[in-house]
């Protein structure tokens, strides 16, 4: 089915092609004219979609109306007659968590009869049953900071907690919700979907009262994992490309320390919160971590509780009308019709980068950039999972890939992106269109007036003269520096080599070095080569934590390069690995604070670099296989880090298995 500005366009079994609009049925109480749901179904039976299941007879031909159930990890249609529901809405809000509970909210006070569904007993998900009290980043603007203002205020009328205010904002949140008219299901999930085409008629949930059913003209899935979209048969991705891991998952506890509510957190490990086993494990596990349950606690120190609600950094990313990439984002290819700008650093709280993306690595261990805050703009585009008419996802599950991500996921934007889904639900209803038919300027309009939609925040503004480029590489913060050279491209070549001969200045000659590797230049490698064999530490000033020794940056690029006369070196920092004491300016940097964090991320980077080197040459590959069977296929291998954590606790993961099945895997390219 196409779109247009005109209705819904479709071509009819004898190939021809119209527009049509389902007929509305109109209110008198001001608010948007009512779709009527079986004429806007006979719609998607002319129009069709993506999914459905021709039927014929004497009746003509039509898309039949299927149940979608998410069973076994996949997608099941089972082919049913149109149910009959006792109530429709306007809209159902499928999870009412950071971005949920503000789109339910913004649904019905736009005059939308609203179905708010959610699993917890309380709304705002990570941000209230999650006890991620605080913002980090993200803009400013719009409904959410109405909301905390009456949180606000609720602490002041004796509801104390911390921060943000975690059981304020509960109340905040249903005390608005109640008066606009959401109707609220707690404790209850959302287990199927009725559908015709790629539009959803309804949705099937499990409560305390057993299954319930209502039809529906808009859904808008703030599930976190985009379980509405999956069910509905779109596509989505899941972690990152080398092993499919999403972020480190957090869990916070509160304590009662000298008379005040304290909140903190640690990265628990990694899981696949999709698996009912595996996140009943992550619950269990991180909440009886020493620095949660200690042995004994004291009147200054004591236990209040453990989040119920796991800090998920990562779920389901759909493949939307439009799905944002890093790539072209630092290539400047960006949306014309931005919404909001998602605002903050790349907060990838990994510590085995050298498993991440290229890109990711040339940004955070090359540049030394992870603290630099970028806006991205966000386009309607992006909240539509592809293949559907009336679907709207708001939260996490955006269509951004996993680097982007680490910076499209702070609780001020996820609260905007609700808001955003319901004011788009509403026009397209009132208009009764399908969502991505909404008009850019009449919801830009109207977020600007809410305050949600604004100009982008001020961001790093990169170099473009080649004395400040050479000043930047010359200091103790050269990131800037580097990635300005990067986007200069070519024209930097030949001032960068220049550079990176001369021996007076260490600092411009190994900074140089990066920026031409990053070219893929190979007159980078004699300064790459060197900074490797002296195992130089220096870390960039550029981000206030989480640098990289400028080693680890040289054995990343040198395998980037190819350069096969460093395979030996290489095969020695893998086999013979040294684990050395950390240092005070290391520790506080977050990245390095163990022997065992200092020993993997040598390791980890050379052998990346090796089957780089190999995949780049057929001639050392025989003898690359031979030594990493040896030595890293060897049931003796071990690698693992430290999460970040307290510093009276480190909590260690073992990456051994990754590590050896990336291997395998590479090895079997071969």
């Amino acid at each position: 089915m196409a779109r247009s500005s005109r209705g819904l366009a479709a071509v009819d079994d004898r190939g021809h092609r119209g527009y049509v609009r389902a007929p509305r049925r109109e209110r008198s109480d001001g608010h948007p004219s009512e779709l009527d749901p079986a004429a806007f179904l006979r719609v998607c039976e002319f129009a069709g979609g993506a999914g459905g299941r021709r039927t014929g007879g004497k009746e003509g031909r039509g898309w039949r109306m299927k149940l979608l159930q998410w069973i076994d990890k996949q997608s099941v249609a089972t082919a049913v007659d149109r149910p009959r529901f006792e109530r429709t809405f306007d809209a159902i809000v499928v999870g009412l968590g950071t971005a949920g509970a503000v789109a339910a909210i913004e649904a019905a006070r736009s005059g939308l009869s609203t179905l708010g569904i959610e699993r917890q007993t309380s709304m705002g998900g990570t941000g209230t049953n999650g006890h991620v009290a605080h913002y980090y980043f993200g803009a400013k603007g719009g409904l959410y900071e109405q909301l905390d203002e009456r949180s606000a205020q609720l602490e002041k009328e004796g509801c104390l907690t911390d921060g943000a205010g975690v059981e304020a904002k509960k109340l905040a949140l249903e005390e608005a919700a109640l008066q606009a008219g959401v109707t609220i299901r707690y404790e209850c999930t959302a287990i199927g979907l009725y559908m015709e085409g790629g539009t959803i008629a309804g949705v099937r949930w499990v409560g305390p009262d057993g299954v319930r059913e209502a039809g529906c003209r808009v859904v808008i899935d703030c599930s976190g994992d985009a379980e509405i979209a999956v069910m509905a048969g779109c596509t989505a991705r899941f972690g990152r490309d080398s092993d499919g891991t999403t972020h480190a998952y957090s869990n916070v506890v509160s304590l009662l320390r000298n008379g005040r509510v304290k909140s903190f957190y640690t990265d628990s490990g990694y899981v696949d919160h999709t698996d009912a086993a595996e996140l009943t494990e992550a619950l269990l596990a991180s909440a009886t971590l020493p620095t949660h349950l200690k042995q004994t606690f004291d009147e200054s120190d004591r236990l209040l509780k453990v989040a119920p609600q796991l800090g998920i950094r990562e779920g389901r990313l759909i493949n939307g009308d439009q799905t944002l990439t890093f790539e072209r984002f630092v290539h400047g290819e960006w949306t014309e019709e931005p919404l909001f700008y998602a605002y903050a650093n790349l907060d990838n709280h990994a510590k085995d980068l050298a498993l991440e993306s290229d890109l990711q690595q040339e940004w955070s261990v090359v540049g030394g950039l992870w603290s630099l805050r970028i806006a991205v703009p966000i386009p309607l585009a992006a909240l539509i999972p592809q293949g559907t008419t009336n679907l709207l996802v708001a939260g996490r599950s955006l269509a951004v890939d996993h680097d982007l991500a680490s910076c499209v996921r702070m609780k001020r934007d996820m609260q905007k992106c609700g808001e955003i889904a319901a004011k788009a639900a509403y026009l397209a209803l009132r208009d009764n269109t399908a969502v991505s038919e909404v008009p850019y300027a009449e919801l830009r309009g109207l977020l600007e007036r809410s305050g949600c939609a604004a100009e982008a925040p001020d961001t790093v503004e990169w170099l473009s003269e080649r004395d400040d480029i050479r000043s930047g590489l010359a200091s103790e913060t050269p990131g800037i520096a580097i990635w300005s050279a990067r986007r200069l491209g070519g024209s930097m070549i030949g001032p960068l080599r220049e550079w990176c001969a001369q021996k007076q200045d260490g600092h411009l000659r190994k900074h140089s070095a990066l920026a031409l590797a990053l070219l893929g230049d190979a007159g980078a490698i004699p300064a790459l080569r060197e900074m490797v064999l002296e195992r130089d530490a220096f870390m960039s000033g550029t981000s206030h934590m989480y640098s990289q020794f400028r080693a680890h940056a040289a054995i990343y690029l040198l395998g980037k390069l190819g350069d096969a006369e460093m395979v030996p070196e290489l095969e020695r920092i893998v086999a013979e690995p040294i684990g050395r004491e950390p240092e005070e300016s290391w520790i506080r940097n977050k990245f390095i604070v163990s022997a065992d964090d200092y020993r993997f991320q040598y390791v980890s980077y050379a052998l990346l670099a090796l089957l780089r080197i190999g995949d780049r040459h057929a001639s050392v590959r025989e003898r690359i296989t031979a030594f990493v069977r040896r030595e890293v296929l060897d049931e003796s291998f071990q690698a693992r880090f430290h999460l970040n954590s307290v510093s009276e606790y480190k909590l260690p993961h073992h990456a051994t298995v990754q590590l050896q099945r990336l291997t395998r895997d590479r090895l079997a390219s071969w």
